[in-house]
């Protein structure tokens, strides 16, 4: 007899092959199978708990040229920032609650120094900061982020967007070959308003974990544009003008991040971004007077992976 095909439509479709009794005798001859297929996606959020501990490393080099012109020596604009940095950041899940389209989580990071530059010196204090990611992926409530050093920021700003890249995710099923794009604006301060990101993210294949090799992890290539929509004939931020301040210029950039995302736990093993970026900008009080120029070309390559834990 014939197997009978019951077919399901709608957001979760099945195929059932239904062996009668006759064609069950035949199973291990003929090898009839009952076979199910779900549309469900692979995991690929964080699964957290309260409690939870994780430990990643970071390494990258940086390299922030800036050139100034200037008749006003006490003004604070951007600072040239070279080196290799390294550091690594202890994750504490401190509370998770539900929400669409994802969980909503109170984490706590602590930025644990390298070693320090001569034998002899006293090993800096982690730095603490507290934060929570939203349904959607964005951050809020952060608490010790202006206590960081440029460099320190630089880091942790680079990991958290690459730990949080499955909340910014989209809720449909995903397969290898898809790609979307989003923008979003330049959360940092900056000397030029309007500035905004232009993503595009490939889920470019699925391949085997390069911190777990025994597990599946998705790869996913993102695009990164930086665009401008203010004038560059006034590009003042609103906390610039508020000052009695102007500024006129122009920002530009290129991002390029590659991350790993464990089928198995939903956890980024590894990621790893490089940055092209220059501005070119005049601050000046509002009537015009006393204006400073920067010209500022930086570049950078940041990686952060996954230290395996024996019990975690």
């Amino acid at each position: 007899m014939a197997a009978k095909i019951i077919r399901c439509t709608g957001r979760r479709s099945c195929l059932v092959r239904w062996c009668s009794a006759t064609a069950i005798l035949a199973v291990l001859a003929l090898g009839c199978a009952i076979r199910l297929r779900s549309d469900t996606r692979a995991l690929l959020l964080p699964q957290l708990k309260p409690g939870q501990t994780l430990l990643y490393e970071i390494h990258g080099r940086l390299n922030r040229s800036v050139k100034t012109e200037s008749r006003v020596s006490s003004f604070s604009g951007p600072q040239k920032l070279q080196g290799d940095l390294s550091s690594q950041i202890r994750l504490s899940v401190q509370r998770v609650l539900a929400g669409k389209p994802h969980p909503r989580a109170t984490v706590q990071t602590e930025l644990l120094p390298g070693p320090p530059a001569q034998a002899n010196a006293p090993a800096a204090p982690p730095q603490k900061l507290t934060f929570d990611i939203l349904a959607k992926g964005q951050l809020g409530n952060i608490k010790g982020l202006d206590d960081l050093s440029p460099e320190q920021r630089l880091l942790w700003q680079f990991w958290v967007a690459r730990f949080a890249f499955g909340w910014i995710l989209p809720p449909s099923r995903l397969k290898p070959g898809d790609k979307w794009k989003f923008e979003e604006s330049e959360l940092n301060d900056s000397l030029i308003a309007g500035l905004v990101w232009e993503r595009e993210t490939t889920y470019a294949r699925d391949d085997q974990c390069p911190v777990l090799p025994a597990e599946t992890c998705a790869v996913f290539l993102t695009q990164s544009t930086l665009k401008q929509k203010s004038s560059s004939k006034d590009s003042t931020p609103e906390s610039y003008r508020l000052h009695e301040l102007k500024t006129l210029g122009s920002a530009k950039g290129q991002n390029q991040a590659i991350t790993y995302i464990s089928q198995k736990t939903g956890l980024v093993l590894r990621a790893n971004e490089d940055i092209q970026q220059s501005m070119d900008v005049t601050v000046m009080k509002s009537d015009g007077t006393n204006g400073v120029h920067y010209a500022v070309e930086a570049t950078s390559h940041l990686e952060t992976l996954l230290v395996p834990q024996l019990n975690p």
